[in-house]
């Protein structure tokens, strides 16, 4: 049994050293995708602040006074997600030809929007999860060795395996503050701008009723519950 225990602890012990690498290469990589991610939001802040918006009631009297839907706002003012938002509606109503279900077909690119948004946040969200996890690895996987120094009486390798662990618990916090800002600023640009695109396709739906082409009974509650 004593022999059974040895080595059990002695195959814990190898097993999180050989840890330590993978989990301290992950740390520093990630530190450095978030610091970049940071500068990304600090230029998209800054390019915000200076790209055009969208006038919603000069894209409402655009589609109310055009015969087709396609190309109405070619003049109109609009950010430039909702400008890409736009082009991808135009294209899918050109596909749609004779216009049946155009309320499904709108649904289907917002959600196809929704989607795609959805996924450029989930990177930063695992961030926020698996940084303190990799940091609490780093800090524990040295606690072995800065033990044994201490028993050895090697009280500088013990201050050296210490101080690695305190490292390694500073950098996942830092990846999960870093992280958590970039997803909560993300997330309300991501607000703003599908509901700029809910509404869009609410006028884009209301323009097709008055020119008389056929959309679908439940047209607002489909949309308004996306």
């Amino acid at each position: 049994m004593t022999s059974l225990y040895q080595l059990t602890v002695s195959l814990f012990y190898q097993l999180a050293n050989a840890f330590f690498w993978p989990v301290a290469v992950a740390l520093l990589a990630l530190l450095a995708i978030a610091l970049i991610d940071l500068g990304r939001v600090f230029f998209t802040f800054w390019r915000k602040r200076r790209e055009t918006r969208s006038d919603l009631p000069a894209i409402a009297r655009a589609l109310a006074q055009s015969e087709t839907v396609e190309g109405a706002l070619d003049a109109v003012a609009l950010s430039p997600s909702l400008r890409r938002f736009w082009t991808k509606l135009e294209t899918r109503l050109s596909e749609t030809g004779s216009g049946a279900n155009v309320d499904l077909w709108l649904e289907e690119v917002l959600q196809r929007e929704e989607i795609a948004v959805a996924g450029r946040l989930d990177r930063t969200r695992l961030f926020v999860r698996i940084g303190p996890m990799l940091g609490l690895a780093g800090t524990i996987i040295p606690l072995g060795p800065a033990l044994q120094s201490l028993l050895g009486g090697d009280m500088a390798g013990m201050v050296n395996h210490l101080v690695v662990g305190f490292g390694a618990v500073v950098c996942g916090l830092a990846v999960s503050g870093v992280s958590y800002f970039i997803t909560l600023v993300r997330e309300r640009w991501t607000r703003v701008e599908l509901k700029e695109m809910e509404n869009l396709c609410e006028l884009t739906l209301r323009a097709l009723r008055s020119n008389g082409r056929p959309v679908g009974e439940d047209t607002y509650e489909s949309l308004s519950t996306t």
